[in-house]
């Protein structure tokens, strides 16, 4: 088939030169880095200063034009061979090559989709997040009982079944030794709610935390398995065709595909994290950081911009509950509140919810009854930019409780122009606001975290802005034999090693509670972690794949007169008895049911059954250590560890000493090169490989395949 190079920039074609090189390299997962993934790119390759080209690119090599390309950025582009969808991804500017002082080549790189999940987040933290305040909860009301009883599913409503137990307070004390010793003070049997609300902390559904990550950077992950009716280039049964304007001999045949879900399974639906952030709501950045429970001694709201209704003045400035700010003008905002109750001190914090930035903050602020306090917030500009919106949240904290029964706002334009709005009755209450508690931890961190923990996989398809999330085995599962043999250059081939490794130390953070401080004493290595090497000692160093959560060894609560119960505590607190914190912990919620006579209800309370931490699934299906892991509950032990389940057949596929990594090279068909997906089998004389690498030059079909001996077959999802 002939072969004709097609490059867009949003959906304006690029010129190209006749004979120009350009060559996609695709990996999914090297051998040589099995913690890292990969997507789509291409060698530096030049194009034109054309006509079309320069306008693109709108002339940057003469900076002197004001508002010019930002190179800074990566532009939307994708690629096209024969006017049939190849990859879409972005394009990088690298510099303009001149010539006589004219411009004559523009230096490009393209990157496949998906791009670096660190592009989408940046290094935002988990802390910026604002879509979870449906999950708040109130300690003054019932909500923080029910969540340690129950669960909620939304702040006061009650949790009905494992899917919308969405919060939970599992028994994490943070500094009592719980137990149920009749000659003991500190019996669970016999504690206050007061008492439990300063020894706990929330924790939340992942799933949910996941949904937030989604809405607030407009991005869709797959919640469920999905089943794809497809059409492929006949030969091949693969790869997504949409949106094609194919020559004449291209001929597409139907196909299907299914793709496995990891973050709508069940089993990261039973998954949680621990809310252990260590600052209150009212620590300022240079206090010493609270690092006890929920703090029960000061009361709070919040409320934004969009609480506001317009009342008087010249018109309102306010556009869906948020105000645009153009270069140059000025806001300056004045928020009036007159408190009902008695005197009171407290602070009030103000933040744009959109970037996370500190606006405004004030504390030692005396409220006294009937006595409004006009506040002057800020002075808003756009700065640089041409314009700017400012997503405002203000939050009032009081040492008591507080009523305001006039709030007033007025905004000033270039210190002339009156706007002024009013908003309802403000009502501070016992809130705990899940955003407050959430780890100092990044986005992309947290989800590096989790994808490392489980061997997962991120990849977008064709014509399609879903980021389909797979534990590898699932993804390769998916992948079809292709037979590549008569494309193969037989005069010239090498075969290597497969891995420079004789080890993999698979390693939770460092321990920091006095439970796993002893067990890493006493074994000499951290609780959850592994080392795994071959059975065969053979040369090599070891390879270190860290996760940034920590695990706890947990503890079975002890009765005098029944020895051990089946009842959970994790205590988090260090060598010295003191609360510690250390890195996020995540877990496997299990609801302890002592209705039917199974340890001792907490009778003061009225509770009969509570949530408590595991590292076993409540199926016993997975547990969270690397290795085999004791199951609590069950005084079992569960070989079914994240090795097993998610690492196994990689890392034996990896080791196995029959393994070989086989580098060819081929002039591969525009079917093949339209079709194939790093997941597929390739045969040649009979033998089958795994894709390492697959360096493609588009024009020619010139290839270098890097492939991997196919010693192991690749098992379906083992996530139900």
């Amino acid at each position: 088939m002939k072969r004709e190079v097609q490059l867009f920039i949003s959906d304006t074609r690029v010129d190209l030169f006749r004979d120009e090189s350009i060559s996609i390299t695709d990996s999914i997962q090297n051998v040589s880095d099995i913690s890292k993934l990969f997507t789509p790119f291409s060698k530096q390759f030049n194009l034109p200063a054309s006509e079309t080209n320069n306008k693109l690119f709108k002339h940057y090599y003469n900076f002197h034009i004001q508002g010019g390309f930002d190179a800074r950025f990566k532009v939307d582009a994708r690629i096209e061979i024969n006017y049939v969808p190849f990859k879409t991804g972005k394009l990088r500017l690298t510099g303009v090559s001149l010539k006589d002082n004219k411009p004559h080549t523009y230096k490009v790189v393209f990157f496949g989709e998906p791009n670096s999940l660190k592009d989408i987040f940046g290094d935002e933290d988990l802390s910026a997040l604002n879509g979870l305040s449906t999950y708040d909860l109130d300690y003054d009301g019932s909500d923080f009982l029910n969540a340690f009883k129950t669960g909620l599913q939304s702040t006061g409503s009650n949790a009905t079944n494992l899917s919308n137990r969405n919060v939970v307070v599992p028994l994490i004390s943070l500094n009592t030794y719980y137990t149920y010793d009749t000659t003991s003070t500190d019996r669970l049997d016999t504690v206050t709610f007061t008492d439990l609300r300063k020894q706990l902390k929330p924790a939340i559904k992942l799933k949910r935390i996941i949904e937030a990550i989604q809405t607030q950077y407009d991005i869709t992950f797959n919640m469920e398995d999905v089943h794809l009716d497809e059409f492929v280039l006949a030969e091949d049964t693969s790869q997504v065709i949409t949106e094609a304007s194919p020559s004449e001999d291209v001929i597409l045949e139907p196909a299907t595909s299914d793709i496995k879900t990891f973050f709508g399974s069940e089993m990261f639906d039973e998954l949680y994290l621990w809310l252990h952030r260590e600052n209150t709501p009212v620590t300022k950045p240079e206090e010493t950081p609270v690092t006890f429970g929920v703090d029960t001694t000061t009361r709070s709201i919040k409320f934004t911009l969009a609480d506001f209704t317009y009342s008087s003045g010249s018109g309102d400035v306010l556009t869906g509950g948020k105000l645009v700010v153009t270069d140059p003008d000025t806001y300056s905002i004045r928020v009036g509140l007159t408190p009902s109750n008695n005197a009171t001190t407290g602070q009030i914090i103000v933040k744009d919810k959109t970037t996370n930035e500190l606006l405004f903050f004030q504390e030692d602020i005396v409220f006294q009854s009937g006595v409004a306090q006009n506040i002057t917030l800020m002075n808003l500009t756009s700065g640089n930019l041409s314009s700017r919106t400012y997503d405002i949240e203000f939050r009032i904290n009081c040492e008591t409780v507080q009523t305001f029964s006039s709030v007033t706002m007025r905004i000033t334009k270039n210190a002339s122009t009156i706007h002024d709005y009013t908003a309802t009755n403000k009502t501070l209450a016992g809130n705990i606001f899940i955003q407050d508690y959430l780890p100092e931890m990044k986005v992309i961190d947290f989800l590096t975290g989790l994808f490392k923990m489980f061997n997962l996989v991120a990849y977008k398809r064709l014509g399609d802005s879903t980021i389909y999330v797979e534990t590898f085995d699932d993804f390769m599962f998916e992948g079809v034999t292709r037979d590549i043999t008569k494309y193969i250059d037989i005069s010239k081939s090498t075969v290597d090693r497969p891995v420079p490794y004789n080890q993999v130390n698979f390693n939770y953070s460092e321990p920091v509670t006095q439970t796993s401080l002893r067990f890493k004493n006493q074994f000499a290595q951290s609780f959850g972690d592994l080392e795994y090497s071959s059975p065969e000692k053979y040369d090599g160093k070891a390879f270190n794949l860290q996760v940034p959560f920590e695990r706890s060894v947990l503890i079975n609560l002890k009765d005098t007169n029944s020895d051990t119960t089946n009842n959970i505590l994790g205590w988090w607190v260090d060598e010295s008895n003191n609360t510690t914190l250390g890195q996020p912990f995540i877990f496997f919620n299990r609801v302890i049911d002592q209705s039917g006579g199974s340890g001792y209800p907490v009778t003061s309370l009225n509770i009969t059954e509570y949530n408590a931490p595991s590292s076993v699934s409540s199926d016993g299906n997975h547990t969270l250590n690397f290795g085999a892991e004791y199951d609590e509950f069950n005084k079992t032990v569960n070989t079914n560890s994240l090795f097993s389940r998610f690492y196994q057949n990689y890392i034996v596929q990896t080791f196995n000493q029959n393994g070989r990594i086989i580098k060819v090279s081929a002039i591969l068909p525009v079917s093949f090169i339209l079709n194939y997906r790093v997941n597929d089998v390739i045969l040649i004389d009979g033998q089958e490989y795994y894709i390492n690498k697959i360096t493609i030059e588009l024009t020619t079909g010139k290839s270098k395949l890097e492939l991997i001996a196919k010693t192991v077959s690749y098992t379906n999802s083992v996530l139900t």
